[in-house]
């Protein structure tokens, strides 16, 4: 990847769709690696399990609705309009804690994470149904999971 750094715009609605409601809108090929940033929509009672990164700092800033966060041995409730800063090598999770959608931004920094979705992305259904071959490509890019169940 170059160095050289340019504005980038992306109009409303606009993205990447991966794997249903999530929408990779900064790709880390227009930020020279610098980030990603994604948009994606969690259902109620739905979420993220334990999970640990290696390589990137995570910031959410929650767009609508309620999300129940876990950082560490903290837990926080993100309403929409608040910010959470969750920094690498901290295991975290979240879950929508409402009773409808909730919707969220959340910015990788470094850049790579839009790499490991579209990898998952790419998998056959019978691959991705195989939780031993989803981890290698976890592993691959510095993740891994500790826990199966939503905060």
């Amino acid at each position: 990847m170059g160095s050289e750094r340019h504005p980038v715009l992306v109009p409303p609605g606009e993205g990447r769709v991966f794997l249903g409601d999530l929408t990779c809108r900064v790709s880390s090929a227009s930020t020279s690696g610098g980030y990603c940033a994604f948009e994606f929509v969690t259902q109620p009672g739905d979420g993220v399990p334990l999970h640990v990164h290696s390589r990137e700092d995570e910031v959410y800033y929650i767009l609508e609705g309620t999300f129940e966060i876990r950082c560490g041995d903290r837990f926080f409730t993100a309403a929409a309009g608040a910010m959470a800063v969750l920094p690498r090598t901290i295991p975290h999770a979240f879950r929508n804690a409402g009773q409808t959608p909730s919707r969220a931004l959340t910015i990788f920094i470094p850049g790579g994470f839009d790499a490991f979705v579209q990898e998952l992305a790419e998998m056959s259904p019978a691959d991705a149904a195989d939780e031993t071959k989803r981890n290698a490509i976890r592993r691959k890019h510095g993740i891994q999971m500790l826990e199966e169940s939503v905060v």
